[in-house]
């Protein structure tokens, strides 16, 4: 594997992982909220 499908590689998967990662922030800060609310 030569050093730019290498490089390519490693940014899909850091993009990736990025994306997921900022989804499950957004997906705990919206519904972390409800729980909070409905547990006061």
């Amino acid at each position: 594997m030569d050093i730019g499908t290498y490089f390519m590689t490693l940014q899909y998967i850091l993009m990736g992982s990025i994306f997921i990662s900022l989804a499950l922030i957004f997906l705990y800060a919206y519904y972390g909220k409800d729980e909070e609310a409905t547990t006061e």
